[in-house]
């Protein structure tokens, strides 16, 4: 179902009301014409979608029976839906008006059963909306008693839906800036090469920056494997402690200097 459908259900007031009788395949043609009609303050019932059982067919069908005028929205859709062409024929037995729209070149009526006193309107792609919605209001069958409160719809066209997306587009691309940068570590002032060592001095420093400053304050280092030399220790002069775990320690050289080496579990 189309939003618009949505937003602006079928009237299922107890006041005089129209039906509108179109086939779902047309929804997007009929709207433009539905939306001028809704703003006038026109009652409009009509039917969204197959029925979903018995029950809802025959309340359907009450429903259109209902009607103070039935319009139709004439295309090959329309002539192909049984249930529009059977609620089209009801109302056409019991007297009630009908307005048709010819809204493609097919036949105008004869294979919906229409009688030849039943009047058409143009309503092709040549006829604008509001046209063909004044040429409603002044046909025979439209009446004052099916107008009520006029309504607000809201109908951005495409402009309006252009900005709305450059607006998401916007926003999308703001919160995609945001967690990058947010996510970005600062660049380190003081460089350590070997990622093993640099991943340990980072945490000796509490997981930010590694500065010389912070760096000379490193007393305890702790590693979980050994790192590919052990020169770049020159770079931490306060160290004075190197935890390691005891396979680490066995896979290779241990630095030189002095340091304490403890050894943990693993």
């Amino acid at each position: 179902m189309k939003s618009w459908q949505k937003k602006y259900p079928p009237y299922e007031g107890a006041e005089p009301y129209l039906y509108f009788a179109f086939a779902d395949a047309d929804a997007a043609r009929v709207w433009p014409l539905l939306r001028l009609l809704l703003t006038r303050g026109c009652r409009v019932w009509y039917a969204a979608g197959r029925a979903s059982g018995a029950e809802e067919l025959v309340r359907r069908q009450k429903r259109a029976a209902g009607a103070a005028l039935t319009l139709v929205w004439l295309t090959d859709a329309a002539r192909e839906d049984a249930d529009l062409k059977s609620a089209l024929l009801t109302n056409q037995s019991a007297g009630r008006p009908i307005l048709c729209l010819d809204a493609d070149r097919g036949d105008p009526g004869l294979s919906m059963g229409l009688y030849e006193s039943v009047p058409h309107l143009r309503a092709d792609s040549s006829v604008r909306a509001a046209s063909l919605e004044a040429e409603l209001v002044r046909a025979p069958g439209f009446t004052q008693e099916i107008l009520g409160e006029p309504q607000t719809v809201r109908d951005r066209g495409w402009i309006g839906k252009l900005v709305a997306a450059l607006l998401i587009l916007a926003a999308l691309l703001l919160t995609g800036a945001f967690l990058f940068l947010r996510g970005r570590r600062p660049a380190d002032t003081l460089t350590v090469q070997d990622p093993v060592l640099r991943e340990a001095v980072r945490a000796a420093v509490g997981g930010g920056i590694i500065t010389e400053e912070n760096a000379r304050d490193v007393t305890v280092l702790r590693l979980e494997k050994l790192p590919g030399g052990w020169e770049e220790l020159s770079l931490l002069p306060a160290l004075e402690k190197i935890e390691l775990t005891q396979s680490a320690a066995l896979a290779g050289p241990l630095p030189d200097g002095d340091y304490t080496l403890v050894l943990k579990g693993g």
